[in-house]
């Protein structure tokens, strides 16, 4: 498989994994408005894209495949999450800078919602 193949598929599988984060942003949100006094979120949210085996999506990784994070907002996942998220009064954004905790040395993958109230 050519480098280029190998972008493209890696991107098909990112593009789908953000788009399963819309099902989660909806219930985020619709818990979050119903919360009355517990709010849960304020100002952003951070949803980290993960491997098959849950380990958080390295962005050194990513960056050794070509793919940048202009290469994700690009894709049709991140599109229909946006659109969803414009929706809902939020905005989505591709952080490639995300230090879960300190077990993971290299910065990981994750998509920021933001506008939370």
């Amino acid at each position: 498989m050519t480098d280029e193949a190998q972008k493209t598929e890696q991107l098909d599988k990112l593009s789908n994994e953000i788009e399963k984060l819309i099902a989660r942003v909806a219930d985020d949100v619709r818990e979050q408005r119903g919360a009355g006094e517990e709010r849960r979120a304020s100002g952003f949210v951070i949803y980290l894209l993960r491997n098959p085996d849950n380990t958080p999506i390295q962005t050194l990784l990513l960056k050794k495949a070509g793919i940048a994070t202009n290469d994700i907002v690009q894709t049709r996942g991140f599109t229909a999450l946006k659109n969803h998220c414009e929706r809902l009064s939020l905005q989505a954004r591709v952080e490639d800078a995300v230090r879960p905790s300190r077990e993971y040395v290299n910065p990981c993958l994750g998509i920021i919602v933001d506008g939370w109230p």
